[in-house]
C-alpha cells in the first residue's frame, strides 16, 4: 500500500510516496536501512526546493517522520502510561506524548526502545528561512537516535509550546 509520506531531515523537508510492506510505519522505519520514496518534493530549512521521481534517504538521516498508514490491530494493544515528553532532534524540537510501560516512573525504556519512537499528539517546531514553523501531527516518529536531548514536558500544554517555539528558535540561531 502506498502511503503519503513527510519526513523531516537536518537540512531539509522531504514529501512523497512510500510502499508500505508492513503493518505499521513504526515497524518498517525500525527493519530497514534506506527509505524509498517516489514523487519526492524536498523543501529546504534554506527556502530551496527540488523534486524528483525517486529518492532514497538513510533512515539514520530522518529526525522524524509523520505518521500515516494503519495502526495496527487493536486487540494487539496493550496498556500504557502516556508521559509528555519534550525533544531535540537535529534542528527540530518536538512535544508529545511518549507511550510507555504502565508503572514506569523513568524514561530509562525510551532510551532502551528501536531507533524510530512513535509520539502521539504531536508538535514540531522548526525554522525554514528564518521564520519559525509549527506543526501538529496526530502521530510523529522521531528517530531517538538522533535526539540531542529529550525530558518530561509540564503538563501545561501552553507554557510548553511556549518553550518549544523559543527553542526551535534558539537552535536555528546556533546553527
Amino acid at each position: 500500500m502506498d502511503i503519503e509520506f513527510t519526513g523531516f531531515a537536518g537540512d531539509c523537508i522531504i514529501t512523497g510516496r512510500f510502499a508500505l510492506a508492513a503493518k505499521r510505519l513504526t515497524d518498517q522505519l525500525n527493519a530497514v536501512q534506506v527509505v524509498p520514496l517516489e514523487d519526492v518534493v524536498l523543501d529546504g530549512l534554506d527556502g530551496q526546493r527540488v523534486t524528483a521521481p525517486t529518492f532514497t534517504i538513510d533512515r539514520a538521516e530522518l529526525c522524524a517522520v509523520v505518521g500515516r498508514g494503519p495502526r495496527g490491530r487493536r486487540a494487539l494493544r496493550i496498556a500504557t502510561d502516556r508521559r509528555r515528553l519534550q525533544v531535540q532532534v537535529g534542528p527540530y524540537v518536538v512535544l508529545g506524548r511518549y507511550h510507555g510501560p504502565l508503572g514506569d516512573t523513568t524514561l530509562r525504556t525510551f532510551a532502551e526502545r528501536d531507533p524510530m519512537v512513535p509520539l502521539t499528539d504531536a508538535t514540531i517546531a522548526y525554522v525554514v528561512g528564518g521564520v519559525l514553523e509549527v506543526m501538529d501531527a496526530p502521530t510523529l516518529i522521531i528517530n531517538r537516535e538522533l535526539a540531542a536531548w529529550y525530558r518530561e514536558a509540564d503538563e501545561d500544554i501552553e507554557a510548553s509550546l511556549v518553550s518549544l517555539g523559543q527553542r526551535a528558535a534558539q537552535t536555528a540561531t546556533e546553527a
